[in-house]
């Protein structure tokens, strides 16, 4: 009964922080001159808006911050796919802050484990356009699509975005791991000589952070899933 009396109340929570970002956003908008005669409206507005564009950030990390412990504490020992639960917080937060890079990558999980494999691969696809010098979600998208959609060509192209220049990772241990799964696209593609410089980089990576990397987890065989 608590936990649903806290569902409620986070529910309720969530159209508030919603209902004041929109009516700020409005206010902000309303305080926009139609033309640019005034320059002081046009600078009011301009900073209104990058106000709010703060607010909405710094709520979607307040709502992370909230569910990321439920994710991995109070529901640890339930399978990912069935926390569907998290669904409509990551709508809410992609929402807030399109940039936000978590729920692209958790929820097409969810949502293919479920069955709801268009669902899944527009998710995911629209974190890599989002937020597209991610290393995390263009690995994500290539792998979605290399598992679970029937366009290899395109599991390449994000493949390639991946391992180029462009790219940001959190750490090397989120690029060791996602390389692996890069070098399941490459090979299933049968480009070879690709595979083979991702899987160079992946050595590389194993003798510089070798000791940091948990024992399961990660795709070592080359298959594109994870290995447990």
């Amino acid at each position: 009964m608590g936990h649903s009396l806290g569902r409620v109340q986070i529910a309720l929570l969530l159209v508030l922080l919603l209902a004041v970002v929109l009516v700020g956003q409005s206010v902000a908008d309303a305080s926009m001159p139609v033309s640019q005669v005034s320059g002081t409206g046009v600078v009011l507005g301009r900073a209104s808006f990058a106000y709010l564009t703060g607010v909405r950030v710094f709520i979607a990390q307040v709502l992370w911050n909230r569910i990321d412990p439920i994710l991995h504490e109070y529901y640890s020992g339930v399978p990912l796919h069935k926390q569907t639960y998290m669904l409509t917080t990551f709508n809410v937060i992609t929402l807030l802050d399109p940039q936000f890079e978590q729920p692209y990558y958790i929820g097409p999980w969810i949502l293919a484990r479920e069955g709801h494999v268009d669902a899944a691969l527009e998710l995911s696809a629209k974190g890599a356009a989002n937020v597209p010098d991610s290393g995390l979600l263009r690995t994500s998208y290539a792998q979605m699509l290399f598992l679970y959609g029937s366009d290899l060509d395109e599991a390449v192209k994000q493949a390639n975005v991946a391992t180029s220049g462009s790219i940001r990772w959190l750490d090397a241990i989120e690029q060791h791991d996602s390389y692996g799964i890069l070098r399941a696209v490459y090979m299933k593609a049968g480009m070879t000589d690709q595979a083979a410089e991702v899987l160079r980089v992946i050595e590389r990576l194993d003798a510089e952070i070798g000791d940091q990397l948990p024992a399961e987890g990660h795709d070592h065989n080359g298959d594109g899933k994870p290995d447990h």
